[in-house]
C-alpha cells in the first residue's frame, strides 16, 4: 500500500465485541473526521466501550490531531489518556484506543523502510508453544539476555531496539535468520531489522496466530504433500514467532526460522524469544512514551505561540470608532481559531469590518486567517472599494493555496452619517440585522463565492439601513453547527432565540455565547466567533 505524504490511514488492530474486525479507513484531509458508535460517525465502531461521538481527527497544517469528545471510556494515544477537548498530535505507527478498541496510524510515506509480502503457511500447522517448553532457557541465553537488557536500557530509537534484539536472538539460538517486522496492512509488513541481507518471507498464519495466542511455532506436517512442498520450495523448515507487545497490543513480531538443511529451530529457542520479546516490548514502550511526551510538549508550545500571535492581530474585545461601537468574542475549538474578525476606522465617519471562517482547523487555518485578514485590511485602508478588495483577496488566495482551502467572509463598511452599511457576503451567510428594540431579522445579501474558490470573480454589495441604536450581529458557523452531546446542532433557530429580545445590540454577543456554551456543555467542537456592531451617538 502506498500512503501519500498527506494521508492518514487507520488500521484496526483489535476486534469489536462480536469478534469481527472493523474495516480500515483513510481519513480525509479537508474536513473534521468523526469517530464513534453512532451510524452518523464517519467511522462507526460497533463496540460498547466506544461512545456515540467518541473522538474526532482533523489535519491542521502539516499535522494530524485527535481530540477526545468527552467520551465515557476515554481516548488513549500510545497508552496515554487524553484530556477531553484537548488536541493531541498523532504520528506514523501511533496506536489509538477509543475505549477498549484499538487502531494503528499509518501517516505519510510508508516506503522509507523495506517491505515484504506475507506468504501463506501452506501445508504447515501453527500452534501455541506449550508453557513447559518456556522453562528450559540455556545458560548462554541467560547471559545474552542480560547483555540485551543493558543494551536496550540505553537505546534511544526503535531501530536500535530492533537491531539489538535480532542480534541477541541470533547469538543465543544459533539461527542465522532472525527478523523483527511490523505489519503495515493485511498484505504487507515493514522489516525493522534482520540478520540477513535477503528479503525475508514471513507466513501470514504465523503472524495472525501470534497476535491472538502469543508465542507460536510453525512445523511442516507432511513433507510429501503438495501443499508442504510449496513451503519447502520457499526454503522454510520451521519457525517461531513472538509478539512484541506495547500499549496493550502486538505492535511488532520477532520471527526466527530455519531453512533448507539447517534442521529445525532449537527446542529452547522459544523460551529465549519469549523473554526477549518482553524486554524489547518494554524498551519500545519507553521510547514511545518519551516521544509522546516530547510531541505533546512541542504541540502545546506551537499552539500557544500561534494563539499569542493571533491575539496580537485581533482588535480589542470591545471598542468605539467615532459613532461606530462594537463588541466581539472568539472561542477557538482547538486552542487557535480558524475564524477571523477585524474592525477599524476608514475615516471619521466610516468604519470597515469583516468576519470569516477558514476551511480547516488549528494552526494551518489560523495562518491562512492571518494572511486574509492582513490583505483585506491593507486594501480597504488604501482606499480600494469593498467589492474590489474582496475580489483581489480571493484571486490571491486561489493562486497561493490548495484547492481545499477557502475562506467564507461577511464584510461591510458602515457610514454613520448616512446611517447605512454596505455589505458583501462571500459565501458566509451568518449575520442578522437588529432594530434596537430587541427584534432581529435575516437578510439575504448578494455577494459571491467564498474567497479562494475560483480564479477570478466579481462581488456584489448590498446597502442596508442602520439607524442609531440599531446594528448587526455577525457570527461564524461555529454558532450554527455547534453540536451537543447527542450530535444535534445549535442551528439558526437557536441563534435567533438567543438574540431576540435583548435590550441593546451589544448584549447579543453575550447572549449568543452563553446559549451556545450551554448547548455544547462547554466542549466546543468548532471555533466560535460572534460580534455586534452598531451606531452610537457621539458625546
Amino acid at each position: 500500500m502506498d500512503i501519500g505524504p498527506e494521508s492518514l490511514y487507520l488500521r484496526a488492530i483489535s476486534a469489536v465485541e462480536s469478534g469481527e474486525m472493523v474495516t480500515s479507513v483513510c481519513v480525509p484531509s479537508d474536513r473534521l473526521f468523526l469517530i464513534g458508535r453512532s451510524s452518523e460517525a464517519d467511522w462507526a465502531i460497533p463496540d460498547s466501550s466506544v461512545s456515540r461521538r467518541h473522538a474526532s481527527i482533523v489535519r491542521t497544517g502539516d499535522a494530524w490531531v485527535v481530540t477526545d469528545l468527552s467520551s465515557r471510556h476515554g481516548t488513549l494515544v500510545n497508552g496515554r489518556r487524553l484530556e477531553p477537548g484537548a488536541p493531541e498530535a498523532i504520528h506514523d505507527r501511533d496506536v489509538i484506543a477509543f475505549g477498549a478498541w484499538q487502531c494503528r496510524c499509518m501517516a505519510g510515506s510508508r516506503r522509507a523502510g523495506v517491505t515484504t509480502p506475507f506468504v501463506p503457511a501452506l501445508g504447515a500447522s501453527v500452534s501455541a508453544i506449550p508453557r513447559q517448553q518456556l522453562e528450559g532457557v540455556a545458560q548462554r541465553g541467560l547471559e545474552v539476555l542480560m547483555q540485551l537488557t543493558e543494551a536496550l536500557e540505553g537505546a534511544d530509537s526503535r531501530e536500535r531496539v530492533a537491531r539489538a534484539t535480532v542480534d541477541a536472538v541470533r547469538e543465543a539460538t544459533g539461527c542465522r535468520r532472525v527478523v523483527l517486522v511490523e505489519p503495515d496492512s493485511e498484505s504487507e509488513l515493514t522489516v525493522l531489522a534482520s540478520t540477513t541481507n535477503d528479503s525475508p518471507r514471513v507466513s501470514r498464519s504465523l503472524i495472525e496466530q501470534a497476535s491472538r495466542h502469543g508465542l507460536v511455532q510453525l512445523i511442516v506436517e507432511d513433507s510429501g504433500s503438495r501443499a508442504a512442498q510449496s513451503i519447502i520450495e520457499m526454503g522454510i523448515r520451521s519457525a517461531i514467532c513472538a509478539p512484541i507487545v506495547g500499549e496493550g497490543c502486538a505492535r511488532a513480531f520477532l520471527v526466527v526460522d530455519t531453512r533448507d538443511a539447517e534442521g529445525v529451530v532449537p527446542a529452547d529457542a522459544g523460551a529465549f524469544c519469549h523473554s526477549v520479546s518482553r524486554v524489547a516490548g518494554l524498551a519500545l514502550g519507553r521510547i514511545s512514551a518519551a516521544l509522546m511526551t516530547e510531541r505533546h510538549r512541542q504541540l502545546q508550545s506551537d499552539l500557544e505561540a500561534a494563539r499569542r500571535a493571533q491575539e496580537l492581530l485581533s482588535p480589542a474585545r470591545r471598542g468605539r470608532l467615532g459613532s461606530v461601537a462594537y463588541q466581539f468574542e472568539s472561542i477557538p475549538g482547538r486552542v487557535v481559531a480558524g475564524d477571523l474578525f477585524d474592525i477599524f476606522a476608514l475615516d471619521p465617519i466610516r468604519a470597515a469590518f469583516f468576519l470569516g471562517d477558514v476551511s480547516g482547523k488549528g494552526v494551518g487555518a489560523a495562518m491562512l486567517m492571518a494572511a486574509c485578514q492582513s490583505q483585506l485590511r491593507t486594501h480597504l485602508l488604501s482606499g480600494v472599494e469593498l467589492s474590489d478588495a474582496m475580489a483581489r483577496v480571493s484571486a490571491d488566495l486561489f493562486a497561493r493555496t490548495a484547492a481545499s482551502k477557502f475562506v467564507t467572509v461577511i464584510a461591510g463598511v458602515i457610514d454613520s452619517a448616512e446611517g447605512s452599511v454596505r455589505v458583501v457576503d462571500a459565501g458566509h451567510g451568518h449575520f442578522l440585522v437588529m432594530s434596537g428594540t430587541g427584534s432581529a431579522s435575516r437578510i439575504e445579501a448578494p455577494g459571491g463565492f467564498p474567497l479562494g474558490v475560483v480564479e477570478r470573480t466579481d462581488y456584489e454589495a448590498a446597502e442596508i439601513p442602520m439607524r442609531e441604536g440599531g446594528g448587526m450581529v455577525v457570527f461564524s458557523d461555529g454558532a450554527v453547527e455547534q453540536p451537543d452531546g447527542a450530535g444535534r446542532q445549535f442551528g439558526m433557530e437557536g441563534v435567533m432565540r438567543s438574540v431576540m429580545g435583548v435590550g441593546a445590540p451589544h448584549e447579543a454577543v453575550d447572549a449568543l455565547i452563553r446559549e451556545v456554551t450551554r448547548h455544547a456543555s462547554g466542549a466546543f467542537a468548532d471555533d466560535l466567533t460572534a460580534a455586534s456592531i452598531w451606531i452610537q451617538r457621539t458625546d
